[in-house]
């Protein structure tokens, strides 16, 4: 025999409670507006880029442009995501501001890129590995650059508003400053392992491609979360200090007790095992997510 507590859990289960968040329907411009500004970062990323995005993609079938197009856009979703869970629910304020800080988030991803072409990929031409060999070791590693580069940007834009003028400025600042962070992430990168990851990158090891990629994305969500609640530059430098530590804490223990049997750079270095990387780079996001529960 049905209860009471039965009755009233199946009552729920076709009740049309929450229905009316549904009734926004000029929200929906909202969403078109997000699939124009895709549009829009599609055709500034060709801007800045020596080659026909749609020609590598579709008629040369190049794997590695798309991985890392494909990092891009991801990214650009996740600065659009930002701008939108910033809204204060007002529809013609929330369209300027999606326009604005979307198009700025936009150009900065654009700019991140060639600044971690620059100073984390130094070693080789990224563009010809792209485009002449179809690295996909590059083409995920930049991939993991614009996504973490994104997380960063976005964390930046969600902050607290000061005002137009200062937020602007406080988004530059923290944008070179945050670039200048992900360089030294590189460095560290290259300590803990016992392998030249440019040197594997640029000979196709995609498990060194993958390892270098999502440390980068677990980087770009570290040096997120202070920006979200702070602009303390002190908080910043503790946060990536504290958060780099415990990166290398959770790399030794998966190294030691996760898979004890083999070495963790072995594996990537002479096995170029790229499922090994996948399970670093969960290890990574991990630790970041873990501190973030923990402090946040």
């Amino acid at each position: 025999m049905m209860t009471m507590d039965t009755d009233l859990r199946l009552a729920e289960f076709i009740s049309l409670d929450g229905i009316e968040s549904l009734n926004h329907f000029p929200y929906l411009l909202l969403i078109l507006l997000v699939l124009l500004l895709m549009w829009v970062g599609k055709k500034i990323f060709d801007f800045f880029t020596s080659y026909s995005i749609e020609h590598q993609l579709v008629k040369e079938d190049n794997k590695a442009i798309t991985i890392c197009f494909v990092g891009y856009l991801g990214g650009v979703a996740l600065i659009l995501e930002g701008v939108l869970e910033g809204g204060d629910g007002h529809l013609l304020k929330e369209l300027l501001d999606i326009t604005i800080w979307g198009l700025i988030g936009i150009l900065l991803l654009n700019l991140a890129g060639k600044i971690n072409d620059r100073l984390i990929l130094r070693r080789f031409n990224n563009v010809d590995e792209l485009l002449n060999r179809q690295n996909i070791s590059v083409g995920v590693a930049m991939a993991g650059g614009y996504l973490g580069s994104a997380v960063i940007i976005r964390g930046i834009i969600i902050g607290e508003s000061l005002g137009w003028i200062y937020d602007i400025g406080l988004t530059l600042f923290y944008f070179v400053l945050a670039q200048l962070f992900f360089y030294l992430s590189a460095v560290l990168h290259q300590i803990v392992t016992r392998y030249d990851f440019h040197k594997e990158i640029h000979e196709s090891n995609v498990a060194a491609g993958i390892s270098f990629g999502s440390t980068l994305v677990a980087v770009g969500i570290l040096l997120s979360i202070p920006l979200r609640t702070s602009y303390s530059l002190i908080v910043f430098v503790a946060w990536f200090v504290l958060g780099s530590a415990v990166m290398a804490f959770f790399r030794f223990v998966m190294d030691r007790i996760i898979i004890p049997q083999e070495k963790l750079d072995e594996e990537i270095h002479l096995d170029q095992n790229w499922g090994i990387a996948l399970l670093e780079g969960c290890f990574a996001i991990a630790a970041v997510i873990t501190l973030q529960s923990v402090f946040i």
